[in-house]
């Protein structure tokens, strides 16, 4: 059989599909990943605390012995507090590549699609997308839509 081609997209390069829903949906779970991660570590990080307060017995005791569970502790702290600073970091630089990306990749393409239908196609083409999205399918199908409806009403 002869294989028709929809000449509308331009060929793609091997692994180059890219879907904004697949990319976004991977940005989730990289955050989910990291969440569960920070709350496994709490876990455990509590569980250690836990095992040294329930240990201090001042009565059977010495001085020594409980300023060495008093550091044990407040250097777990110091852990969490570590690990939060880190993961609060980490976070807030995924979540700005998250939002310059949407920008880029989402809201620009759609404002482009907005200003382009709100003038009826009368002034200019839609300006071409480079990237093989539902963003340039949506424009694609748009353009075919404005040339199918001036063909209409010109005869």
């Amino acid at each position: 059989m002869n294989e028709v081609k929809n000449s509308i997209f331009r060929e793609e390069l091997p692994g180059e599909k890219k879907s904004i829903v697949n990319l976004l949906m991977t940005g989730h779970i990289v955050t989910i990943s990291c969440l569960g991660y920070m709350a496994f570590f709490l876990f455990i990080q509590l569980g250690q605390v836990t095992r040294i307060v329930d240990t201090i017995d001042p009565n059977h005791m010495t001085t020594e012995q409980i300023n060495l569970l008093k550091e044990r502790v407040s250097r777990s702290v110091g852990q969490w507090q570590s690990e939060m600073v880190g993961l609060a970091i980490i976070g807030s630089i995924v979540s700005i590549i998250g939002g310059i990306y949407t920008i880029n990749m989402v809201i620009r393409p759609l404002k482009k699609i907005i200003s382009f239908a709100n003038q009826e196609g009368q002034t200019e083409p839609l300006p071409e997308f480079k990237s093989n999205t539902e963003i340039k399918q949506l424009a694609t199908a748009i353009s075919a839509l404005t040339i199918k409806l001036k063909k209409n009403t010109q005869g």
